[in-house]
């Protein structure tokens, strides 16, 4: 493609995103077109070489960028583990714990990114101010990525690092924590997957915090021009992941919302974004949850796109979210 016709392109891709984003307040508006634009192809074009080398764009929360995505507190201190999984091998966890001292409770958190993309440490701001305020500690594992790893790599992954966690981690947490479950987006898709593991296994889960989840692989998506997460990139994420696994997207190994059954879940809290492709099957499993008897708090925000709990600062009710998830954490573990 030549230099003019690069320029039609992003001019004619900026209009469009322009255009998808009218139900959003301006300063929002402004931020999402804009980290859209900054990330260059969408992803439905994206080879598997150039989706590897987007998951170490993402910046640092410091400087002009912690305006936006909220910056690290002090409360927490950081690390790194590895915890042992199935087949011999180890995840990289990220571990968040109180600088005040050890803690019984405990939140694992599944990052977000479409399960090919994403890192536990750009949860940075969001699950440090978790850790300052419920006292929590937090364990984020770096689980496998498609497409190098299909489905179910990365939900095994996931499962084994609660099942580690509920024996005491190490000498992370007491020998007995009270644990939750948590993430964003294919996060909480996988923090869905979690409890229904948990509940089958017989371990009592504090609760699960589902934030604008994936919960149906095989759902047709609304905004397919939305930025930030376009229901097209939903496609795209799920080809990475789904491709050549042998699974499908009606599968409960990957699809939560079609778990045989929803009864005797830990209490959930789901947060939807009102402009986002995800929020029709957030809100749906909600009720699935509610339904089967489960104490559920649902929560739709209103006018912000996928993807506003990592910038609060450019969303009128970012840290609302924040509050919400953390207020929830609290009354869980009373």
């Amino acid at each position: 493609m030549d230099e003019r016709s690069a320029l039609v392109a992003g001019g004619a891709r900026l209009r469009s995103l322009w255009t998808a984003s009218a139900g959003m307040p301006l300063r929002t508006r402004v931020i999402s077109t804009g980290l859209a634009m900054s990330q260059g192809k969408p992803l439905s074009e994206l080879s598997a070489g150039e989706l590897q080398k987007r998951r170490a764009l993402s910046p640092p929360p410091r400087g002009p960028v912690s305006w936006v995505v909220g910056r690290v507190t002090p409360g927490a201190v950081i690390e790194t583990v590895q915890v042992p999984v199935r087949d011999g091998r180890t995840v990289s966890t990220r571990v968040l714990r109180p600088a005040s001292g050890p803690s019984d409770t405990v939140l694992i958190w599944y990052h977000g990114g479409g399960w090919a993309l994403g890192r536990p440490k750009d949860f940075d701001p969001l699950l440090s101010f978790l850790v300052e305020q419920t006292g929590c500690v937090v364990l984020a594992p770096d689980y496998r990525l498609a497409p190098e790893d299909k489905a179910p790599a990365g939900v095994h992954d996931c499962l084994d690092v609660l099942d580690w966690a509920a024996t005491g981690a190490g000498s992370i947490t007491s020998p007995a924590p009270r644990i939750a479950v948590g993430g964003d987006s294919a996060g909480g898709n996988l923090a869905a997957l979690a409890a229904l593991h948990a509940r089958d296994r017989g371990l009592q889960l504090s609760g699960q915090v589902l934030v604008y989840p994936a919960t149906d692989l095989a759902t047709d998506r609304p905004y397919r021009n939305a930025p930030i997460l376009s229901g097209e990139d939903m496609d795209a994420f799920e080809a990475f992941y789904l491709t050549g696994s042998g699974l499908t997207g009606t599968d409960p190994v990957v699809s939560p919302a079609h778990a045989a059954s929803h009864a005797d879940l830990a209490p959930a809290l789901v947060q939807t974004a009102e402009l986002d492709p995800l929020h029709p099957e957030g809100e749906r499993y909600a009720q699935t949850l509610e339904s089967a008897g489960v104490p559920t708090r649902y929560t739709c925000y209103r006018g912000v796109p996928h993807g506003f709990l990592n910038m609060p600062g450019g969303t009128h009710v970012g840290y609302q979210a924040w509050w919400e998830i953390s207020d929830t954490l609290r009354r869980w573990w009373a």
